[in-house]
């Protein structure tokens, strides 16, 4: 498999996440709203756990490049304001800081 295989393969769970999140701003799809719903604080919790623990952790290193991360995050945010639902949008951009502020305390530890 070759580096750009390795990476999509990195980033393919946070490419569907964005794809429900897109899904879930829809109002007529109940169904990803609830799986927006349970995940969301799952994610905050772990980027928060991680922040945490980052000094004490091992570098991850990722073949994705850290740009799309950041496109994903922000299609997240974007998707969520157009769909009006104002809670969601400010918890993912919450985890996007929160993946902005574990990348940066990992790197300095």
């Amino acid at each position: 498999m070759g580096a750009m295989g390795r990476w999509l393969k990195e980033a393919l769970l946070d490419v569907v996440v964005t794809v429900v999140i897109v899904l879930a701003a829809i109002p007529a799809l109940p169904w990803a709203r609830w799986i927006v719903l349970v995940y969301t604080p799952l994610m905050l919790l772990l980027k928060l756990g991680a922040l945490l623990a980052a000094p004490h952790l091992p570098r991850m290193r990722r073949s994705a490049p850290e740009a799309l991360f950041h496109v994903l995050y922000g299609i997240n945010v974007l998707a969520l304001l157009i769909g009006r639902w104002w809670w969601m949008a400010v918890a993912w951009a919450l985890i996007w800081g929160l993946s902005v502020a574990v990348e940066r305390r990992q790197r300095r530890g």
